[in-house]
């Protein structure tokens, strides 16, 4: 309880040390547009000045492809290969790239469950660019607006874009100042409240993951680490040949707290015997649970014959390349004492998407458990 006390005095301090950066650096609200695309107005979105410098909340960059890995006092963001750490602990803030190096950046701030980070420098560190447009007065006459627009990808200048979210850009204005009238002044932009997440701390999600000799299962592996402290712990189903490759890997999966489960390609029970075998000699596991993608029918038989747990992975196998982030969260239970299983394989494409799901999993507390023999199989999937 101590401790929770001192975080939670911390945090106060930190915010109001934010709120008086921003108040010295007033400026303008922002609207915000991701290449030609408006963002909606509110407390998630809204950029601030301190000091010379922009800030964004982490959340504006996911239509980017940058996605966040965040704990209670760092923030990964991670856009390809490139990935730079943010650490925001008051006293022992820094920013951190891939190779180790510490960045000489302004420090991200931590303002109740939002990761504020400097536009200019992460712009440049991702490849990114943007631009400030005024927002002409035949849209809101009322009072001067601007377009904070960041871009990765797009062949309009900023005027342009702007006029093409014309009636947005005027809806949110009303919809926002009708309920949130402008602040005094030269009008900056209210810190935003530490608003309370949704619970959903009854429903269960499993991740699971498969294909482990693809090249992203250390990232996605790294992934997982990060999160040891919000307790998000993993299935990942192997083959023979997965065991043959990469027997450290297979140590290491064991050796964090993930599950380890039989990948079966032709769903025989020979097939299990022989990677049941090699799993032992290289990591001291046994294991009873396994799954499978086309060979489904065959291995659920095998299972029922010889007393195997069978989890049908080609149900619950997530298709990233046609589900974005919002699609595959938006498509997650809701109601207390339901459970999904999430399947993906370690992919590059894959693991993309991966730092966005974690993130929505942890701000919106789902209970995040992982494949064991003691957990009814589940053959739910992503619709």
């Amino acid at each position: 309880m101590k401790k929770r006390v001192i975080s939670l005095f911390a945090i106060f301090i930190l915010g109001m040390a934010f709120l008086s950066e921003v108040s010295q650096a007033a400026s303008p609200p922002y609207f915000v547009i991701i290449n030609e695309t408006k963002l909606p107005y509110n407390e998630d979105t809204m950029p601030f000045y301190i000091g010379n410098d922009i800030f964004i909340p982490v959340v504006v960059l996911t239509g980017l492809g940058v996605w966040e890995v965040s704990s209670e006092d760092f923030v990964r963001l991670y856009r390809g290969t490139r990935y730079v750490n943010f650490y925001t602990r008051p006293g022992e803030a820094r920013t951190v790239n891939q190779d180790g190096t510490t960045l000489r950046w302004p420090h991200a701030r931590r303002v109740g469950t939002r990761f504020f980070v400097p536009l200019r420098h992460v712009s440049d560190f991702f490849g990114l660019s943007y631009q400030i447009v005024p927002v002409p007065a035949s849209i809101i006459p009322e009072r001067q607006m601007q377009v904070l627009r960041i871009i990765s990808d797009s062949i309009v200048n900023g005027p342009t874009a702007v006029g093409m979210n014309r009636d947005e850009l005027r809806a949110s204005f009303l919809e926002h100042f009708a309920a949130h009238p402008p602040p005094p002044g030269n009008g900056a932009t209210q810190l935003p409240g530490d608003d309370v997440p949704p619970d959903y701390s009854d429903v269960t999600i499993h991740l699971s993951f498969f294909d482990i000799s693809a090249g992203s299962a250390v990232w996605v592996l790294d992934l997982l680490d990060i999160q040891a402290e919000s307790g998000f712990h993993a299935c990942f189903f192997v083959n023979a040949d997965d065991i043959r490759k990469n027997p450290d890997l297979i140590r290491r999966i064991s050796g964090t707290g993930h599950a380890l489960g039989i990948w079966l390609e032709d769903g025989t029970f020979e097939e299990y015997l022989e990677t049941s075998a090699l799993l032992f000699e290289a990591a001291k596991v046994r294991t009873v649970i396994v799954s499978a993608g086309y060979a489904t029918e065959t291995a659920a038989e095998t299972a029922a014959e010889h007393g195997l747990i069978f989890w049908d992975g080609f149900e619950s196998l997530v298709d990233y390349s046609a589900q974005s982030v919002a699609v595959i969260t938006a498509n997650l239970p809701r109601e207390g004492g339901d459970r999904k299983n999430l399947l993906f394989p370690c992919t590059e494409g894959a693991a993309s998407v991966l730092p966005g799901v974690y993130s929505y999993l942890r701000a919106n507390e789902f209970t995040v458990e992982r494949i064991t023999e003691t957990v009814m199989p589940l053959a739910g999937s992503i619709d």
